[in-house]
């Protein structure tokens, strides 16, 4: 990560041109100028992550990347792997933001945009509306706006819902999402054709399975290496941990001491309700709870099935990063889920909330090897042609282009 700094104005090409460059096939030819901006960018959290992925991961010759940040730069968030093409610039918000504290951030991320002169200013849903002071400020500046879940009740409150979909009408914030589930919704809320909004999938790195480092994982964790782990990640109330605990008690109890030995990893920091209904259950010593890993690759090599549960995902990070380890999911079919899974090819896939579904299809390729394999090699296959890291940097690479080229 580069230091901020003074960013005065950089010299621009006479005549015409895009971004102060030239416009030749429709292919911006000066390197773009993009902004970030964000309330963190934390090593935690879906969103700060694939922010960090994607400022990182972009073409230096391509692109000047720069991330404004309410919160300070603080030492956890290790600002300094980004790299020497990232410039953070932050702001130092501490605690909570009441409207008035909006507000200023809001001004404040204004004049710093102002001072950039950006090519593009990108904009996350839900806190998209930091960003619409600096556009009101430079009303012929590209924005975008990456929304992670579509702009109705949910994760959000109505009156932020109702801001971003109003950027998006009246303030020219073009959408894209990471999802078929997220863009159509979006569409239909904004009274868009689906096809106006560019779909740009989620990538995970290209992970090849290490068997030595999943045996280590479960000899640390005391698990026969003759077991069969199913894996589960996450900790927000939208995975819906507490029907995995159930779903590994009852898988545990149909299987009984007939079928094979089985271990639940339910891998992230818990309330403390889920120890206490893992005990509740008897399971203790079928269903774990496993800090964070320092390698969370390690947890999908060691495992044998991996088990969603949620009640929504916006994409299904973890889902793909199971996959490309060549691991079968058994999930809910929900969110960007569906666009990852193929059902009856790389897993199986219940509707929310389906308990004895989820059951029965977690005993069946428990209990079927044959299967387990011919699912998990497809579910390599399919996230290897579309959701690696690379894919996804290539997609965001297109939307910040095609948004440079309607500068006039």
């Amino acid at each position: 990560m580069r230091p901020a700094r003074s960013s005065a104005r950089r010299p621009r090409p006479a005549g015409p041109g895009i971004a102060g460059g030239d416009r030749r096939g429709g292919i911006v030819t000066e390197r773009i100028r993009l902004v970030h901006v964000v309330w963190r960018l934390s090593v935690g959290g879906g969103i700060p992550q694939v922010s960090r992925q994607v400022l990182a991961g972009l073409d230096p010759e391509r692109f000047d990347c720069h991330a404004i940040s309410a919160r300070p730069a603080w030492e956890e968030d290790e600002l300094g792997e980004l790299g020497p093409n990232v410039t953070v610039h932050a702001l130092d918000h501490t605690g909570p933001a009441g409207p008035r504290d909006e507000v200023r951030l809001g001004l404040r991320i204004a004049a710093k945009v102002r001072e950039l002169r950006p090519d593009v200013l990108h904009a996350h849903s839900g806190t998209a509306r930091l960003s619409l002071p600096a556009a009101l400020a430079c009303p012929r500046l590209p924005r975008v706006m990456e929304v992670h879940e579509p702009l109705k009740d949910g994760l959000h409150s109505r009156s932020t819902n109702g801001i971003e979909v109003g950027m998006v009408k009246a303030a020219g914030f073009r959408p894209f999402a990471h999802s078929t589930h997220v863009r159509d919704a979006t569409a239909a809320i904004v009274r868009w054709r689906p096809e106006r909004i560019p779909l740009v999938p989620l990538g995970v790195p290209v992970h090849d399975p290490d068997p030595a480092a999943g045996a280590a994982l479960r000899a640390e964790l005391g698990i026969a290496p003759e077991a069969l782990v199913v894996v589960g990640v996450g900790r927000a109330a939208q995975k819906n941990i507490p029907l995995m605990v159930r779903v590994g008690a009852d898988v545990v109890r149909k299987l009984g001491a007939a079928g094979p030995p089985v271990v639940f990893l339910i891998i992230g920091r818990q309330e403390p309700e889920i120890p206490a209904l893992i005990e509740r259950l008897g399971v203790a010593e079928h269903v774990r709870v496993v800090p964070p890993l320092p390698r969370l690759g390690d947890a999908f090599d060691a495992a044998d099935l991996f088990l969603s549960t949620s009640h929504y995902e916006g994409f299904g990070l973890a889902v793909a990063e199971a996959m490309v380890a060549g691991v079968p999911v058994v999930g809910t079919a929900v969110g960007g889920v569906t666009d990852v899974v193929a059902d009856g090819v790389t897993g199986r896939l219940l509707r929310a909330g389906d308990r004895g579904g989820l059951v029965m299809a977690c005993r069946e390729l428990l209990t079927d090897a044959d299967t387990r394999a011919r699912m998990g090699a497809a579910s390599r296959e399919r996230v290897l042609a579309r959701f690696t890291r690379q894919h996804m940097l290539d997609g965001f690479a297109r939307v910040y282009e095609r948004a440079a080229l309607r500068r006039r």
